[in-house]
């Protein structure tokens, strides 16, 4: 019978796990802090809205509404939209982690991000039986969060420095769908997946509303195919 691993043999793994995103993240993180410095945030502001929101694509957009002097109604309703998605990964790493304690569970809420929540489902599936799977996620997300700090606070202090021409945003999507192509593995998942694909892609709907619908559609399309296919 194999070994399961310990709780820091579990948090090592979780370090291990995000290295290979640091290279898209960082980045990422240092054409937000740039954007913000650039829409005339305070570096007290641009900081706070770092840590608060701790969502990149969320920032982004954030940060462009405030420079083009959107109200702050539009802008909170803006970020919360886009942000619907972590209700969705909320829900489904609940089945992992809905035993463990309040100040765990509001941790892991504080911390998810997308890289965060795909590569903990990878890792759940590669190891079903694992008890300490949060202290992986831990590894992982909280290394996230770390290296997104440094990474917004060098964007604000070179402000200027990073042209928008640079487009750096591109680079966390192509690494999310390589994370996306191992869980690929039936084809109902392949059909949720080209579902939410097709459907972010060709629906025109305001406030990136064609996001949350995308995975909506996507996911009734996995369960769709599951049920014909006498799947769970």
């Amino acid at each position: 019978m194999p070994q399961v691993p310990g709780e820091r043999a579990e948090f090592i793994d979780g370090l291990r796990a995000f290295l290979p995103m640091s290279m898209s993240i960082l980045p990422f993180g240092l054409v937000c802090g740039a954007a913000a410095s650039n829409a005339g945030l305070t570096t007290g502001q641009s900081l706070a809205m770092s840590w608060v929101i701790f969502a990149g694509s969320a920032q982004i957009a954030s940060t462009q509404l405030f420079a083009g002097g959107a109200p702050l109604l539009v802008i909170l309703a803006t970020a919360t939209i886009i942000n619907l998605r972590f209700l969705m990964y909320g829900a489904s790493l609940s089945q992992h982690f809905g035993g463990l304690s309040r100040r765990w569970q509001a941790a892991i809420a504080y911390l998810l991000t997308d890289q965060a929540f795909a590569l903990t489902v990878v890792r759940r599936s590669a190891r079903p039986e694992q008890p300490h799977l949060h202290w992986f996620y831990l590894g992982l997300a909280g290394a996230t969060w770390v290296c997104w700090q440094l990474a917004t606070i060098a964007g604000i202090l070179l402000g200027s420095l990073v042209p928008p021409s640079w487009s750096l945003d591109f680079i966390v999507p192509l690494t999310f769908i390589a994370m996306l192509v191992p869980l690929l593995a039936t084809r109902a998942l392949v059909f949720a997946a080209a579902t939410g694909g097709s459907a972010a892609v060709l629906l025109a709907l305001p406030l990136q509303l064609n996001l949350i619908a995308a995975a909506l559609l996507g996911v009734a399309a996995g369960m769709a195919a599951e049920k014909l296919g006498g799947g769970r």
